[in-house]
Formats: C-alpha cells, sequence, structure tokens
C-alpha cells in the first residue's frame, strides 16, 4: 500500500524523525565518529552506531532482518546512553522512548561528554565497576522485554490465533499465524495511549484510553493488496461484539481480499463475479451441504466429523440429516465414505431470505397434503425433501427445505398426494440481512448480491437514490461526513444536494473461504484501507480441536484433540 494521509505524516512523523537523526547525527560528531551523516539514514546508520558503542560489527547484517532490527534498536540506544554517562534507569527509558527530544538535550548539554565505547570490558570494568542490584536488573529486564515486543507487534510482526471456521479449509480453526504490517506498510497507532501487548480489554476494563487520538497514517509497504490476497484486518462492524471502538481496537478478523478498489463485484446463485468474470476459487473453498442419509445408513457424528474429518461447521436437522461445511474433496469424501440419499446445496433464494420461524432453521416451501393422506419417504425422497416440520398434528401442512424444482405444480404432480406447495420466503431475517441491510432497496443475500462498485482514493462516484445506501456508511462514518442523507429521493451532504462524492480511502472486498458460514462484507459492506492490519505470512503452531460437550465456563467450548505437526510453517495462500 501506498503511504497515505500524507499532510499528517508530514506534520507529525517527519519533524519527530528529522529532530531524532539529527540528535543522533551530532551526537556521533561529539564522539568522533566517523561517517557521521549515515545517521540520516535508515538501518545503515547503526554502522557510525556500532563504532560509538563498540558493539560486533555483524550487527549491520542482522540489522537487515525483521525483529532483530529493533532489538539492536533498543540495544544500541541503551549502549550511547551509558557512553555518554547516562546510567540512571529512568534516563535510558526517556532516551529509548523521547529520542526526539534527548538526543537533541544531549548535544547541548556541555556537562555531556563521551566516555567511550560502552561495551568494551574497559568501559564497563571502569563505569560500572559493581553489579547492578536484583531490582535494577528486573526492571531493565521487564522494560527491554515490553519495548522490543511492543515495537516488533506494532510495526512489523503480530501473532494471530485462528478462532473461527470462516476460512476453512485455507486457515483452520487452532492455526497460530505470523502477520506481517510490514507488507502493506506499518499503520501508526491510532491510540497510543494503551497497554502493551493487549488488544481491546483487560481483566473486563479497556485496555486503552480516548484521551488521545491520532490520525491514520500508514508508512509505505513492501506490496499493494492484492486481489485475491489473505489478508487481517480491524473488522469495520463487529455483529458480535459491536462495542464503539476507535479503529486499531476493533476485532480482528482474517479473510480473503476478494475485491480491489475500483472493481465491480456481484454475487450469482453463490458465485463471485469480479468485473464480470468468475472471480478466484481457492482449493479448499467449503459450500453448505443438507445432506439426508439413507434410512439405517451409518450417520456420521460430531466427534467423527471434528476429530477424523476435521470439519467445524455442521449442524444435525434430525437423525439422518446434517447440514455440514465441505469442500470438494470432502464431499468426494462424504460420498464414498457414507450411504447417502440426497445432497442439497444450500443456496440463499434470488431475493430476501428462506423463511426462518425464530431463527431456528431455514425453510423454502410449505406444503398442503391431499385430506386423510400423509407423505411416506418415498413420497419426500422424490420431492427432493431434506427435512421437515408439521405445522398441525394430522401431518397435512409441513414446512420443508427441498428441491426448488419441485415446487413448481407440473412438477410436484409426480406425489399425487400433494394439494399444493408454496415458496416460503421472507424479506427480512434477524442477522441474515445482507450489506447495506435496507431490503427494501436491495433485497440482497449471501448468495445474490449486487452489483456494486468499490470505492477508489480520489475517484469520484455520482450519488443516486438508486445508490445512496451503498455508499452511506463509507461516507457518512468511514470518512466522517455524518450530515450525508437523503431527502425524498435527492443526497444531501452538509445541507446541499449531493451530486458526486469523491472518496478519501480506498475500499476492499473480504469474503471467508468457507463461504456460507462466514461474517464478511456481504454483512458489513467495504473494509476501508485504514482499518487493514497485515498480511498474514505462515503458521507456526496448530492445533486440533472438538467441540466440549460440556465445556468450562468463560472457555471457548473447544477440547484439545491433537497438534496438527503437519501445518507447521506452512504458507498462506
Amino acid at each position: 500500500m501506498n503511504p497515505t494521509n500524507f499532510s499528517y505524516f508530514l506534520i507529525f512523523y517527519v519533524p519527530l524523525y528529522l529532530a531524532t537523526h539529527i540528535g543522533l547525527y551530532l551526537l556521533f560528531r561529539k564522539a568522533n565518529v566517523k561517517m557521521a551523516w549515515l545517521a540520516f539514514f535508515p538501518v545503515v546508520c547503526y554502522w557510525p552506531w556500532i563504532q560509538l558503542t563498540g558493539r560486533p560489527k555483524a550487527w549491520i547484517f542482522w540489522a537487515l532482518l525483521p525483529a532483530a532490527d529493533i532489538i539492536i534498536w533498543f540495544s544500541l540506544v541503551i549502549d550511547m546512553m551509558e557512553s555518554f554517562g547516562k546510567f540512571k534507569f529512568i534516563e535510558q527509558v526517556t532516551g529509548v522512548l523521547f529520542p526526539f527530544y534527548y538526543y537533541p538535550k544531549l548535544v547541548l548539554d556541555k556537562k555531556v561528554v563521551y566516555l567511550g565505547q560502552s561495551r568494551t570490558p574497559e568501559f564497563r570494568k571502569k563505569y560500572i565497576p559493581t553489579k547492578r542490584g536484583p531490582g535494577r536488573e528486573w526492571a531493565d529486564a521487564i522494560f527491554f522485554a515490553f519495548i522490543v515486543a511492543y515495537l516488533i507487534r506494532t510495526f512489523q510482526l503480530e501473532p494471530y490465533k485462528i478462532p473461527t471456521s470462516s476460512m476453512e479449509d485455507s486457515m483452520m480453526v487452532g492455526d497460530f499465524l505470523f502477520v506481517s504490517k510490514m507488507n502493506y506498510g506499518p499503520r501508526f497507532p491510532i491510540t497510543p495511549i494503551a497497554f502493551p501487548l493487549v488488544h481491546q480489554d483487560l481483566a473486563g476494563a479497556k485496555a486503552y484510553s480516548d484521551l488521545l487520538h491520532l490520525p491514520y497514517m500508514r508508512l509505505p509497504g513492501f506490496q499493494n493488496i492484492k486481489r485475491n490476497d489473505p489478508v487481517v484486518f480491524n473488522v469495520p462492524w463487529d455483529q458480535i461484539d459491536p462495542t464503539d471502538r476507535p479503529v486499531d481496537k476493533m476485532q480482528n478478523y482474517v479473510k480473503r481480499c476478494v475485491g480491489i478498489p475500483g472493481d465491480k463485484l456481484q454475487i450469482k446463485n453463490g458465485i463471485l463475479y469480479i468485473n464480470d468474470e468468475v472471480a478466484y476459487q481457492a482449493p479448499k473453498m467449503q459450500h453448505n451441504y443438507i445432506i439426508k442419509f439413507k434410512p439405517n445408513a451409518v450417520v456420521p457424528t460430531e466427534e467423527v466429523l471434528t476429530n477424523e474429518y476435521d470439519i467445524y461447521d455442521f449442524g444435525f436437522f434430525d437423525s439422518r440429516t446434517i447440514r455440514v461445511a465441505l469442500n470438494n474433496d470432502d464431499l468426494a469424501r462424504f460420498k464414498q465414505d457414507f450411504e447417502i440419499e440426497n445432497i442439497m446445496q444450500n443456496i440463499a433464494p434470488e431475493k430476501g431470505n428462506f423463511y426462518s420461524p425464530d431463527e431456528g432453521g431455514e425453510f423454502n416451501a410449505i406444503i398442503k397434503v391431499k385430506d386423510s393422506m400423509q407423505l411416506s419417504d418415498d413420497d419426500m425422497r422424490k420431492l427432493g425433501i431434506m427435512y421437515s416440520v408439521p405445522l398441525t398434528s394430522d401431518l397435512r401442512n409441513l414446512l420443508v427445505m427441498m428441491d426448488d424444482q419441485f415446487i413448481s405444480p407440473a412438477k410436484f404432480k409426480i406425489v399425487p398426494k400433494i394439494d399444493t406447495i408454496a415458496h416460503k420466503r421472507q424479506l427480512r431475517a434477524r442477522g441474515s440481512n445482507a450489506f447495506p441491510d435496507n431490503m427494501d432497496a436491495h433485497p440482497w443475500n449471501k448468495d445474490n448480491f449486487g452489483p456494486l462498485i468499490l470505492p477508489k482514493r480520489g475517484e469520484s462516484i455520482k450519488i443516486t437514490k438508486d445508490n445512496f445506501y451503498i455508499y452511506q456508511r463509507a461516507i457518512s462514518i468511514y470518512e466522517g461526513h455524518p450530515s450525508y442523507e437523503l431527502r425524498g429521493s435527492t443526497p444531501y451532504m452538509d445541507g446541499k444536494p449531493l451530486e458526486n462524492y469523491t472518496f478519501e480511502y480506498d475500499y476492499y472486498w473480504m469474503m471467508g473461504d468457507n463461504r456460507d458460514n462466514s461474517l464478511d462484507s456481504r454483512f458489513w459492506g467495504y473494509v476501508p484501507e485504514n482499518h487493514i492490519v497485515g498480511k498474514p505470512l505462515f503458521v507456526f503452531f496448530s492445533i486440533q480441536y472438538r467441540h466440549a460437550d460440556r465445556p468450562e465456563p468463560g472457555s471457548d467450548g473447544n477440547e484439545f484433540v491433537k497438534v496438527r505437526w503437519n501445518r507447521l510453517f506452512k504458507g498462506i495462500k
């Protein structure tokens, strides 16, 4: 990604950088170090620094490695403080946290002189003759650990655990990832006053302060976000925990970026189209299937699904019918391993949602059976009925999920017992309404969605009553224009009619590879660039879980099964 909010970058970061490195240059000069002018250049400034402190020259090569460079920087700052006679803990803390202030202060203080290379035995024998007390040793160790870990986590690498199955099988529940902040450019903390190494909460309280909010700033990265990259980001609107938080303290999610700024996006019958072409299909992409097993056939138990198939998204409708998320390989394995009567991919209707009474399962039709008749198992098989709920005690009226083609009178005549079959739909369903959650104007769902154009920074889009709600969240919330409103059929902003709007951010579209079990952009819309956290690199550890029968209070409901050794150091694709 390109550096953003460049004016803020110039106002806030550049003066601090210049003050720090001018001070560093003058300290090098004060110590008579050769090539002091290298102080103004990242990384190579370590070369005169190493000479000043007496550290091994090989450190210049270690400084090229992420994480190692921060440890080296921290060590060199402490060493330099000692080389100029600053041995007190508070002096060294000030040198680490406020170099833009402390370096120039040391330069201007005529009493501060260069004592020599602080890492040589002669220096330490002369100026640090006695061992520091245990209090100082612990303070140094804790401070070092916190600062180094904080800087690495904030600007370079952060561990992340996959908590849900929304990216199965590309990333699995129990995978521990390393996420690179550098690929897309490290983002400066928006809420800098926070408890180190804690994201949102600590012991039930906020782990950050709202006293200071900095503007969004991001350094240049190694690359821009490409279409189909897996990306870690702050979810713009957490439907599970809708607590109002600053951007950088919102919940971290990981999804696949299927659309980049300027793309046209549409979903038809569960198939994603980008710029009117079928989009990339992840090799392990999953979809929900309703599977009905033959009478008296073996039905996989919850333990078999989790332990043997490593599957987490499933539900049982009755003793013979389950809903389960499968990729193509797992689907083929199921067909081989079990006696199956019928399989239906669970695709949402063309508009709105399937009927869901009390949010307890989905149904697509209601059947009325002729007087004194009941449907047999064979009748249900012919109609492709996957599961049913009787609405009357005589079983003449049934709420069903069935093969949609047999809802037509010309089709259901194959079962003479049927009086009528009618579609059962609802426009709105709690938790299932698709973005922009205005079902009257846009009756979309997870499988039939769009089209829409993803906003691109610097480009103008004509705003009309037809697309007003599509861009409402981006303009009013992310870009800070709460006066954006629709009066009759005319969009307004700042009290004036709005014809065109030029976007300030790039916007991305994120979707899970477990397509039917993912809270993603289909439900909360675009992800602004200031919500981007980083790029997942590889799995450094992985644990397989199973659902606990009796989970401990406060736990996530999972129990350890085994370590997935085959996933260790597996790259993320």
